[in-house]
C-alpha cells in the first residue's frame, strides 16, 4: 500500500509503501472438507452443492457463490495455499497475511480435530518457509481436548514460530471462559501467545430458527452477539486479572463494545458480587484487548472505535476471502487517517503487541 504525504516545500507530494500486515486471512484444508463430505452429523459439507453447515437450521453457507477478491468462486480462494493468494495480496498491497483456519475444526470429534489442527498447521509452516516474508502462521488446536490443544499450542509457538493462537467464540455448549479451559489460557500466557476469538455460529435454538435466515444466525447478528458474550464472560469472570499477560484479539472494530464500553462499566461497576478487579474498559487500556478492521467498513463505528480504544489497539484484518481485501484498505485510505496513524494501524501494532511477543 502507498501511503500520500504532503510535502512541505512548494506543496510537493511523497508516496511511500506502508508495510501492511493482514490480521485475518482464512483458509480451509481440501482435505478438510473431503472429510466432512462424509458425515451425517454438522458439521457437513456436500460436494455437489458446495454448501458447508455448520449447525442444524440456517448455519451454514455456500462455496459456489463468486470470489469478491477476483474471478474464482470463494471455493477457490479459501483453499488456496499460494499463487492465488499472494496474486491477490500483491494486487492490494498486503505484504505479510497470518493464516488461520476458519471456524470448523474444533467442533470435529477429538481425534479428527486432533489431526486435522496438526495438518492445517502443518500446511501452514510449509508456506511460511516457501514464502517466508509473506505469510505467518496462526495455530490451530484441538480446543476441546486441553491436555492435547497445549501440546499442539507448544510445537506451533515453538517449534513452528507461529504467533498466536485463532480459535471460535463458542464450541457447540462450551465456551473459553468455562473453568476447564484455564490451564489452556494459562498456557498461552506462558508462551506470551495471543488469542485472537473469531465468530461462530452460536448453539443457540432461537439464534438458530432455520425460518429466520443464515444472516440472523451469523454475520448479520448472531456472530457479534456470540463474540461479546465469550468477551465479557471473560472480562467479568477475572481471567486478565488471573493472567494479567494474557492478549486477546477481536474482530469487526471490537464487535460492540466500543459504543457501550461506559454503560458497560457503569452497570457492572454496581454489581456488588463483581469478580473482576477494573472496569471493563481498563482490560482494553491496558492491551489485554486488541481489535481488527476486519469486516465493518464503517467511518462512524471506526471514529467510535478510535475515540474510545485508541489507535494503539486497532490493527488491520481483511477477513479474506469472506470480505473483499481491496474494499477493505479503500475504506481504510478514505477516512482521512494520519501518517502515523496508518503506520500503527497497517503494521506497528501487530509488530508491538503480537509479531514481537
Amino acid at each position: 500500500m502507498f501511503l500520500t504525504l504532503a510535502g512541505c516545500e512548494n506543496d510537493s507530494i511523497e508516496e511511500r509503501h506502508v508495510k501492511v500486515i493482514d490480521m485475518e486471512s482464512h483458509y480451509y484444508l481440501p482435505e478438510l472438507l473431503e472429510y466432512l463430505a462424509t458425515r451425517t452429523d454438522v458439521p457437513r459439507y456436500d460436494n455437489e452443492t458446495k454448501f458447508l453447515q455448520f449447525r442444524e437450521g440456517a448455519a451454514g453457507m455456500s462455496f459456489s457463490i463468486p470470489s469478491l477478491n477476483g474471478d474464482k468462486c470463494f471455493y477457490d480462494d479459501i483453499t488456496d495455499f499460494g499463487e492465488n493468494r499472494l496474486a491477490i495480496m500483491d494486487k492490494t498491497g498486503i505484504d505479510v497475511a497470518a493464516l488461520s483456519s476458519a471456524p470448523l475444526i474444533e467442533d470435529l470429534p477429538d481425534e479428527d480435530a486432533i489431526k486435522f489442527a496438526r495438518m492445517s498447521n502443518d500446511r501452514v509452516y510449509e508456506l511460511t518457509q516457501k514464502y517466508p516474508n509473506r505469510f505467518i502462521g496462526a495455530a490451530t488446536l484441538p480446543s476441546t481436548n486441553v491436555d492435547e490443544a497445549i501440546k499442539e499450542l507448544h510445537r506451533c509457538v515453538e517449534k513452528l514460530g507461529f504467533k498466536y493462537w485463532h480459535t471460535n467464540s463458542n464450541y457447540f455448549h462450551e465456551h473459553l471462559y468455562d473453568e476447564k479451559y484455564e490451564p489452556l489460557l494459562a498456557e498461552a500466557e506462558k508462551l506470551g501467545c495471543a488469542i485472537y476469538i473469531h465468530p461462530h455460529f452460536a448453539d443457540d435454538k432461537e439464534l438458530l430458527d432455520a425460518d429466520l435466515g443464515y444472516m440472523y444466525t451469523g454475520a448479520g447478528l448472531g456472530f457479534g452477539q456470540d463474540v461479546m458474550r465469550t468477551c465479557t464472560r471473560m472480562i467479568i469472570n477475572g481471567t486478565f486479572d488471573r493472567y494479567p499477560s494474557l492478549t486477546i484479539i477481536i474482530g469487526h472494530l471490537g464487535e460492540y463494545f466500543p459504543f457501550i464500553l461506559d454503560r458497560m462499566d457503569n452497570r457492572f461497576g454496581q454489581d456488588p458480587h463483581r469478580i473482576m478487579k477494573h472496569d471493563i474498559s481498563w482490560y482494553f487500556r491496558n492491551g489485554n484487548i486488541l481489535v481488527t478492521t476486519s469486516g465493518n467498513p464503517s467511518k462512524e463505528a471506526f471514529e467510535c472505535t478510535i475515540k474510545k480504544l485508541g489507535i494503539k489497539c486497532i490493527m488491520f484484518g481483511s477477513d479474506y476471502p469472506f470480505e473483499s481485501c481491496s474494499d477493505a484498505l479503500d475504506f481504510l485510505n478514505s477516512i482521512g487517517l494520519s501518517a502515523q496513524e496508518k503506520e500503527q494501524l497497517f503494521h506497528g501494532n501487530a509488530e508491538k503487541y503480537i509479531m514481537n511477543k
